[in-house]
């Protein structure tokens, strides 16, 4: 490619004529361009930035090769064609390299165990099948020069390619006629991996590749797929008739955890997945106009052109990301019913996976990529809803014609390396297995790091007694990595419900041009199978487990889940593991004992149904003083919603108990009692117990005068040991918002108020926005009860547009009331169009969408504009300002005629 460095601007500027300056809104589309603000101002602007930096000086750069002098004799391996250097077969490299002071993201020598490389060459078998006749499956490939379809390739070096290294290996990709980015191939230099990723590279380019100074091995580029009730119940995540204990019940449901969902997108519109409450929750393209939004970010990694910034919002075209999102996070609607396994967190949804199915692993090693890149960062949402923590992957390679015998790989590919550097980022990733039915482990459930989940058919019963494996499921063990660490190869880690799992619906129809909103999902429901749904399972698992202790780390994640897991099946590997079994792996997963191991605890049994309530006679005098409370602390307060937790020790070394009860009874002032429970199995060990309960909002009574708790231990004849009290009190804290309503203009200096109930009274706090909380009033002394609050706010201090408004409640002790968010509009400035874009603002060449291009190349810019102002706009004038923009061949200036309040057309 020819030509001078482009560095220039474009810019498409809108004006209207409606005696009145209109309202303005500048939004940036170029690489790392920061999420669009509104701004005031009298035009808009979409500036986007094309690079093409081909300087002669970087197409000068000669190719090197490995010396020969580390070259050995090739080895022959049955059924793969050896690598061939024209007439003869080629030396192998031994890739002994000395990096020196170069810069790497990777281990030392880490290519030496990569695999599918059967004769150890650097050459990933795949590709020489390719080469010896076998055609691409690739589903971006593309007739090249050479009159082959083309491959997807990972380049990885020895080093962090630096832009040398990049430079050589585009002069070698030119000279065989690859097409460039500016025609629509793929090229992207990683980040945490020492490779560049690229596809539509012609055959005739791989052996160049291949010797490029550097270059240690060239990987083709895994097909990634998806991976496609009771189970909730089952794993003991939600409450059951059956089975006791459910974290849910115990105030655990991943509150306060991000999730990444890795998949096809999500609607996140469906009312599984817009909000927490599922009060007056309409389905809203906007994923941000909800009180209690579970979105917080996103991001499309199947385009090269996407905004990282975690603005953008991925729809889902095919359904299987949707499915897959609410089984882990999602809320089940206001019935709660099909409720994902870790329904209290957010989600943020990336896009890995096309409408259409197979992918490039291009579109995964972006979406992992750019988890790692987020880690940490603030969405502007709340402080609980900060960063990534659990990355959930219900896809994985396809088996390949060009791995015969495909037993999947060793954890040394590129997504699975990438898999493991999220994981010491701190993030938890938990991967399906696949759904083949043999003995596969697919990239990237073959990572080191990755958790990595089988499938079970449940049988469409909560009870786990006739649970089966599922025929689908993969499984192990991991073919070897050569290093000294067995347990690497130990896959799959856990094994969840996969089979009749029903969730979420996605609104899968197309969307046409100038319709101005998409379909939307709403309360449908769908049955599906497969890993894939076992995944989110155990992944909305790992995050009511992060709930109860966020410093766990990734490893402390995955020991739990295996040593808290139900053992099925013989040991398979006895040698490294007395319980690992090649298809259950360590067990079926079982959330509430994962729990107890993170509190400290002994695991509810499953035996007997798993600990249902019964209720024998209670006791009288009791065979002795054996049962010992050491929790709640006597007229402790505990609030509603709270979890209210009960424990204790019993004394077994003179009376054979079998289990532990509680019984919760009510006291008034006026002498009468109700019991709030009837005698419920503790949970735990006899010797060791528990009992974690919901204060029920009902159990807050004006009359109250105090609750006992009581506490007895059991014989198996029903004898009883003397019972333990303690005393509690129970109270409510919460804050209503009255003024003003809502859907209310807000204008100039605006009043707000309403009333706060709860006990030791203090001050009402507010906070605008994402801004920090301020004093809102000071209240009155008061014990407990209701009392009104007030306050006045300067809406001048915002600009125009929408704002949430936050109130909470903190009483003299520093405890909160639940956040109550509303959101309104505020309008300070006279009435006027105010302009937006709409979806993505994208430059053409030749048809092809592009983000570079050689100084002279005719471009087209195609954008949607929409009038999300207040007033109707007539002769809306757009300018195409920068390089070229005076040409009078290709008109630069356009006109709308007009455009009413709310009305979206598309522009070219």
């Amino acid at each position: 490619m020819e030509g001078e460095s482009l560095d220039s601007v474009i810019h498409v500027r809108i004006e209207s004529k409606v005696g009145k300056p209109s309202k303005a809104w500048r939004g940036e589309a170029m690489r790392s361009a920061p999420r669009p603000s509104f701004r005031t101002g009298a035009l808009l602007f979409a500036v986007l930035m094309l690079l093409a930096d081909v300087s002669g000086g970087l197409l000068s750069n000669p190719v090197h090769a490995t010396p020969v002098a580390d070259y050995e004799e090739p080895i022959l391996v049955d059924g793969l064609p050896p690598l061939m250097c024209g007439e003869e077969m080629c030396e192998r490299p031994t890739r002994l390299i000395d990096r020196g002071d170069r810069v790497s993201s990777e281990p030392d020598q880490w290519w030496l165990g990569y695999g599918p490389d059967l004769d150890w060459n650097g050459m990933d078998d795949r590709l020489q099948r390719v080469l010896a006749g076998q055609e691409s499956i690739s589903p971006t490939s593309i007739v090249g020069s050479d009159g082959r379809k083309t491959v997807a390739l990972v380049v990885d070096f020895a080093w962090a390619p630096k832009a040398a290294d990049v430079a050589a290996l585009e002069t070698v990709l030119e000279g065989h006629g690859w097409i460039g980015e500016e025609a629509g191939a793929w090229f992207q230099v990683m980040d945490s991996i020492d490779a560049v990723v690229v596809d539509k590279v012609p055959v005739s380019a791989l052996m160049d590749i291949y010797f490029l100074h550097g270059v240690v091995v060239v990987e083709m580029q895994n097909v990634m797929v998806p991976f496609n009730g009771v189970a909730s119940e089952a794993t003991r995540s939600m409450p059951s008739d059956v089975y006791s204990a459910s974290t849910y019940a115990r105030g655990y449901n991943g509150e306060g955890v991000v999730m990444a969902v890795l998949d096809t997108g999500v609607d996140n519109e469906h009312r599984a997945l817009n909000d927490f409450d599922d009060i007056d929750d309409e389905p809203d393209s906007d994923a941000t106009s909800y009180n209690d939004q579970k979105w917080v970010a996103g991001f499309d990694a199947t385009s090269s052109a996407s905004n990282p910034d975690g603005s953008v919002d991925p729809d889902d075209g095919q359904g299987h990301g949707t499915h897959v999102a609410a089984t882990a996070l999602g809320t089940g609607g206001a019935e709660r019913v099909h409720t994902g396994s870790g329904m209290g967190a957010y989600l943020v949804d990336v896009k890995v996976l096309t409408d259409s199915g197979g992918t490039n692993s291009q579109a995964s090693l972006n979406g992992i990529q750019w988890v790692i890149n987020n880690k940490d960062t603030d969405w502007g949402n709340n402080d609980s809803s900060r960063g990534i923590d659990v990355a959930s992957m219900s896809f994985g390679s396809l088996s390949s014609p060009l791995n015969p015998d495909d037993e999947g790989d060793n954890g040394s590919g590129a997504e699975a390396r990438l898999v493991n550097d999220a994981r010491d980022a701190g993030i938890v990733c938990v991967v399906a297995m696949g759904n083949d039915g043999t003995k596969r482990v697919p990239s990237p459930a073959s990572a080191d790091g990755a958790i990595s989940i089988g499938a079970v058919n449940d049988r469409n019963t909560v009870n786990r007694t006739d649970d089966v494996m599922a025929s689908y499921s993969n499984w192990g063990p991991r073919l070897d990595d050569g290093d000294d660490d067995e347990w690497d190869e130990l896959k799959p880690d856990v094994t969840a419900f996969g089979t009749g799992i029903m969730s979420a619906t996605a609104a899968t129809g197309p969307s046409f041009p100038g319709q101005p909103e998409r379909p939307l999902a709403d309360d449908g429901y769908d049955s599906k199978d497969g890993t894939s749904m076992a995944t989110p399972l155990v992944s909305g698992i790992v995050a009511s487990l992060l709930q109860a202790d966020d410093s766990l780390s990734p490893e402390d994640i995955r020991n739990i889940l295996r040593n808290s897991s139900e053992a099925r099946g013989s040991a398979t590997e006895p040698d490294i593991s007395s319980r690992w079994n090649e298809k259950w792996g360590f067990g079926l997963v079982d959330a509430s004992c994962a729990l107890d191991y993170v509190l400290d605890r002994a695991c509810t049994p499953l035996e007997d149904n798993g600990g249902i309530i019964i209720t024998p006679p209670p006791g009288e005098e009791g065979l002795g003083e054996d049962v010992s409370m050491t929790a709640p602390v006597n007229q402790s307060l505990h609030l509603a919603g709270n979890t209210l937790s009960i424990e204790g020790t019993t004394d077994t070394s003179e009376n054979d108990y079998m289990e532990v009860q509680v019984k919760l009874e009510q006291f008034y002032e006026d002498g009468e009692s109700d019991e709030l429970t009837n005698w419920l199995s503790a949970d735990g060990t006899t010797e060791d117990w528990y009992f974690d309960i919901t204060v029920d909002d009902d159990w807050v009574d004006a009359d109250e005068a105090y609750t006992l708790i009581y506490a007895r231990a059991l014989t198996e004849g029903g004898e009883a040991s003397v019972l333990d009290v303690r005393i509690v009190q129970f109270a409510r804290i919460s804050i209503s918002l009255s003024e003003p309503p809502l859907g209310t203009a807000l204008v100039g200096s605006v009043d707000f108020s309403g009333t706060v109930e709860g006990t030791e009274h203090d001050r009402v706090e507010y906070k605008i926005d994402g801004q920090d909380w301020q004093l809102g009033d000071d209240l009155d002394e008061q014990e407990e009860g209701v009392q009104e609050w007030s306050f006045s706010w300067d809406s001048t201090q915002v600009g125009d547009g929408s704002h949430r408004i936050s109130v909470r409640m903190v009483n003299a002790t520093g405890v909160t009331s639940d956040v109550l968010k509303r959101t309104y509009e505020v309008d300070n400035l006279p009435a006027a169009p105010n302009f937006a874009f709409t979806g993505t603002v994208g430059v053409y060449d030749g048809g092809l969408p592009v983000n570079d291009a050689v100084a002279g190349t005719v471009l087209e810019v195609r954008f949607g504009l929409r009038n999300i102002g207040d007033l109707d706009a007539n002769e809306v004038y757009l300018t195409l300002e920068g390089e070229g923009g005076d040409s009078s061949t290709y008109p630069s200036e356009g006109k709308v005629s007009s455009l009413t309040q709310g009305e979206s057309v598309q522009v070219t």
